[in-house]
């Protein structure tokens, strides 16, 4: 029913106590990576030997057959990577390669490189990007990297000062890492055209507040944590899973909207918030070890929080679930709605119920069941009683009438019965 796998649990703990580290150390460690091409080029890296020739580290990757580039320490400020390395055309760059190296501040693609791996430019002090003329696979806008075909928005500068940024119409994915890291922008605005969110996209950026488009149908593990000043976030109407860590860390997170039609809220995926209350969608079918009421450690539970759900839904067991095994053990207040109450509190918005006050005052009872004001349902059952009433009336009036009319024959037969005895006996005197 629940995420509740010991090695994975542990390695999302991990990965979240420690949100001073890089990105690196979290890639390394994470047992809970989407199936993505990033991910297969992680598993292909971790298999192909690494060469260092003086100040690059490649690998050979037959399938973009040639050098991927993993790890880099340049000595001047602006980057150009080289056509070959030992003879080898170079044709990507692999994930996380520059480790935090705040000295970079721009970066040449050159024409021979057609892969870049998942948050390659983090922790860097890149202020702008440049693309060489005529490149088949990249481009930039304004010093942002984008792909060729504009789809993809590849790596946002992480030391551009500009404080607000409009994703470009038609841009369909945020890749990996882009706008992670940057501390400058605190407005950005996503297009209706965006479908992708991948891991780690925004993470770590001081965004006061982010609407996220209907059009989305996918984000990746990581994607909003550590966004400290966002406050409010609703999820788009067409997402199905909600993924581990999502928003792990956004620590002022006090109001979120899930939208129907969600199945999935993954472990952690909303621990270190300030949600204090929730409305579960009666569609969610699993929520994930300490997705809700978590501190960032994973340890420190939030006894106030309150979860609206429907009546024996996970939702429910959720708000008492335990687990010995892995000193598991919820404790948290469960408000049973009806359906059409919970779908009008999604639509609305509405986190807190009218009766949170009077939830977080109880001390007895944890599960708290509310009747439907004015509801069909309850005067159907009343007309039910009244008329089951009326009938066991209607039965016993019926019964005495009958009792009282056999007993007025029975009456009169006997009555009948003694005059014509007494008459008999006359009769025999004569």
């Amino acid at each position: 029913m629940f995420s509740k796998k010991k090695l994975a649990a542990l390695a999302l703990c991990g990965m979240l106590c420690i949100s001073g580290m890089s990105m690196t150390a979290f890639a390394e460690t994470g047992a809970e990576t989407e199936t993505t091409e990033a991910a297969e080029t992680q598993e292909t890296t971790e298999e192909a030997e690494e060469i260092t020739s003086g100040e690059y580290t490649y690998r050979i990757d037959e399938e973009f057959g040639g050098a991927v580039i993993t790890a880099y320490e340049p000595k001047e400020k602006n980057v150009t990577f080289p056509e070959k390395i030992d003879g080898v055309t170079v044709v990507g760059l692999g994930d996380f390669i520059f480790n935090n190296q705040s000295s970079i501040e721009t970066v040449t693609i050159p024409k021979n490189i057609c892969h870049i791996g998942a948050s390659a430019f983090y922790g860097t002090g890149i202020k702008e990007f440049f693309v060489d003329a005529g490149h088949s696979m990249y481009k930039t806008e304004d010093g942002v990297l984008f792909s060729k075909d504009g789809i993809a928005i590849v790596a946002y500068p992480p030391k551009k000062q500009d404080t607000s940024y409009v994703i470009p119409d038609g841009v369909e994915e945020v890749y990996h890492g882009c706008f992670a890291g940057n501390t400058y922008l605190t407005e950005l605005t996503l297009p209706d055209s965006l479908i992708y969110i991948d891991t780690w996209a925004f993470a770590y950026t001081i965004v006061q507040s982010l609407v996220i488009p209907d059009s989305v149908t996918e984000i990746g593990t990581y994607a909003f944590a550590y966004m400290t000043r966002l406050t409010d976030i609703k999820t788009p109407p067409e997402l199905l899973n909600i993924p581990s860590a999502a928003f792990a860390g956004c620590s002022n997170l006090e109001n979120v909207t899930l939208n129907e039609g969600l199945l999935e809220i993954g472990q952690g995926a909303f621990a270190g918030t300030a949600v204090r209350s929730i409305v579960i969608p009666p569609t969610v079918t699993n929520i994930g070890y300490c997705a809700l009421g978590y501190d960032v450690n994973l340890t420190t539970s939030y006894n106030t929080l309150i979860i609206y759900g429907l009546s024996g839904s996970i939702a429910q067991t959720y708000a008492t679930d335990k687990d010995e095994e892995y000193d598991y053990k919820n404790d948290f207040t469960f408000v049973a709605k009806t359906e059409a109450q919970l779908k009008e509190m999604l639509s609305s918005g509405d986190s807190t119920g009218e009766d949170e006050s009077s939830a977080v005052e109880s001390t007895e009872a944890k599960v708290i069941v509310e009747e439907e004001s004015g509801s069909n349902s309850k005067f159907t059952w009343k007309v039910i009683i009244i008329v089951l009433g009326a009938a066991v009336l209607c039965v016993g009036f019926g019964a005495v009438a009958v009792s009282s009319k056999k007993n007025k024959k029975s009456g009169k037969d006997k009555k009948d019965s003694s005059e014509k005895n007494k008459e008999s006996g006359e009769d025999k005197k004569d």
